[in-house]
């Protein structure tokens, strides 16, 4: 307690914004501030916790262990003083100062995007930071705070979170328009004798799209690897490669490149999508509304609410056969 007796509330504004940036001139620059100003509230910090908290790294900073300790804490109680002062009433995006982190799949980005960019795009007070998925610890970044929201696939050990089903996407094939080895309808000899783009194998092991090649042996060749979906549709179109990708995304991509939509030619068991959050920011106002606004992209009109699923269990084993 004596610790935080006397202790500035800044300070720790500044702690975290240093943390998520793991630059002092950014930190500065994302709250308004001067570098030296951030350099002295991190100085007074470390006084009053003897501790560095962070460190020299390249052209940025690392946070020490201590630092790490404390950036969960931290940023949960950021959060509930920000829910406090907000009040019960709900959130509003107009008047009320937030910062969102989510990490989403880019073939679900491409329909919710458009929306939240909609909704915050004349607001001062919100913003919103897609967080690229090959390179984050999901379940890390939802216990520690650096993540708001996971749209992506069911995540294991995800304790102490929250996983609402939210669809349970189909999947196509794609081709470019006149590919010259197809000739109107997309067979299994075509999947496993063409080339095909894929994601990179972290990616992929997220799915369980190659277990269930593997269970009925089909076999494809995968002359190219990419980190983002949204790869997919020019170089499908330009190249005679094909690809396995989300129903929707590919009507939504077939608008602006030329390609051609198949049915996959094998099963395969449907995978959900699950949007996943830190349990304890359930009742967050803000979190809230940026919740129902996912939901309302998301969901098909008219489909009976679901149950989300609390403290990692894992679902059923239909959803995931």
């Amino acid at each position: 307690m004596s610790v935080l007796k006397g202790l500035d509330l800044n300070l720790l504004i500044v702690f975290e914004a240093v943390y998520s940036s793991g630059n002092i001139s950014q930190a500065a620059k994302s709250l308004g501030m001067s570098q030296p100003t951030i350099s002295n509230a991190l100085g007074r910090l470390r006084d009053s916790l003897d501790d560095p908290l962070f460190v020299r790294e390249g052209r940025g900073v690392k946070p020490t262990p201590k630092a790490v300790t404390m950036i969960g804490p931290i940023r949960e109680a950021l959060q509930m003083i920000e829910g406090g002062v907000s009040g019960d009433e709900g959130f509003d995006p107009t008047t009320s100062k937030r910062h969102f982190r989510v990490v989403a799949m880019d073939s679900i980005e491409a329909f919710i995007a458009p929306h939240l960019i909609k909704l915050v795009q004349n607001y001062q007070s919100v913003t919103i930071e897609n967080l690229p998925i090959i390179s984050t610890s999901m379940v890390d970044g939802l216990h520690d705070g650096l993540l708001d929201i996971v749209l992506a696939n069911f995540l294991n050990d995800s304790q102490d979170c929250t996983c609402l089903p939210l669809l349970t996407p189909s999947l196509s094939m794609i081709a470019r328009k006149d590919h010259p080895k197809i000739d109107g309808t997309f067979t299994q000899a075509h999947f496993e004798t063409l080339s095909h783009i894929a994601l990179v194998p972290k990616l992929r092991a997220l799915s369980r799209l190659e277990e269930g090649l593997r269970a009925q042996n089909i076999t494809r060749h995968i002359v190219y690897s990419v980190t983002k979906f949204w790869a997919f549709p020019h170089i499908v179109a330009t190249t005679d490669l094909v690809a396995i990708v989300p129903t929707a995304f590919a009507r939504e991509t077939a608008k602006t490149y030329p390609l051609a939509i198949y049915p996959l030619p094998f099963q395969y068991p449907p995978e959900k999508l699950y949007m996943t959050w830190k349990t304890s920011r359930t009742n967050d106002p803000g979190h809230r509304w940026l919740r129902e606004e996912i939901i309302k992209v998301l969901t098909p009109p008219g489909a009976a609410p679901v149950l989300p699923l609390v403290g990692g269990k894992q679902p059923a084993p239909a959803e995931h056969a």
